[in-house]
């Protein structure tokens, strides 16, 4: 028997959905399936660009079901079923030459998004390759990174090795205070986004538009960007394989992204189940 007490889920996908090797379980698909026939809202919250997660999409029906997709860390949200965007907080193209020259004057990769496709600035490094690969998107180098967008996006993602910037990362804040949210999602990774824009934010305003409350949320991750969404959660869930400062946020730890740790979530919070 279903538990009535919750009505929609949140879902991180890396290092929460999916495992290490960017799957989904059988068994995990196969729940949130589940939880969709059985009239669960159902939304993948995420850092990535909408069309890195198409595939993820297709494997769990979102589209039969009218599910949800938060994509660039809170920027917007999409109804699967319709293609409707029901919220959108875009980066505004006067921003681009400044990000960029942080990007050059501190040795840093850039990326910005069109489409299907992931666009690089400041010369394309490993760490690009691996989230192209990982979002199942295409990757390309442009000359003149700030006058190439036509269109404003969600976010820039600046990318280094993992030493380098955890040195220039508060320098980054300073320079953007007040003005645009830094942060790391990944240790090679700093997220460039509008000021205030976060996955609670968003999440704040999509429940609201559902006629839902706060107690009737969960949401489950693993990273330093999921922070704002578990604590707005009415249960705010972390991986076993999560940031420290995540797990010491969170209501409830549960098994690691390897070992069917969102199936263990769902099983306990939506069934009343435990092993």
């Amino acid at each position: 028997m279903m538990n009535n007490r919750y009505k929609i889920l949140a879902l991180d996908i890396d290092g929460t959905l999916t495992t290490s090797d960017k799957i989904i379980t059988k068994e995990t698909k196969e729940a949130v399936i589940r939880l969709q026939e059985n009239g669960i809202k159902v939304i993948i919250a995420s850092g990535r660009s909408e069309y890195g997660f198409r595939h993820i999409v297709d494997e769990l029906e979102f589209v039969k079901f009218g599910s949800y997709v938060m994509s660039f860390n809170g920027g917007r949200i999409i109804n699967c079923a319709t293609g409707e965007i029901v919220y959108d907080n875009p980066l505004a193209l006067t921003y681009l030459p400044e990000i960029y020259e942080v990007a050059v004057e501190n040795n840093l990769g850039i990326i910005g998004y069109e489409n299907d496709c992931l666009i690089s600035g400041n010369g394309i490094d490993k760490y690009q390759e691996y989230d192209a690969w990982a979002c199942k998107m295409k990757l390309k180098e442009v000359e003149n990174f700030p006058v190439y967008f036509k269109k404003p996006f969600n976010k820039c993602l600046l990318t280094g090795e993992p030493e380098h910037l955890r040195e220039v990362l508060d320098n980054v804040r300073k320079r953007f205070e007040g003005r645009l949210n830094i942060f790391l999602s990944e240790e090679f990774f700093i997220e460039v986004l509008p000021d205030n824009v976060h996955k609670a934010a968003a999440l704040e305003s999509f429940i609201h538009k559902l006629g839902v409350d706060r107690k009737e949320l969960i949401c489950i991750g693993d990273g330093a960007n999921d922070i704002t969404m578990i604590e707005y959660a009415g249960m705010g869930v972390a991986m076993a394989n999560s940031n420290p400062l995540l797990i010491d946020k969170a209501d409830y730890i549960t098994d690691s992204n390897d070992n069917n740790g969102v199936l263990k979530a769902i099983k306990r919070f939506f069934y009343n189940q435990t092993e």
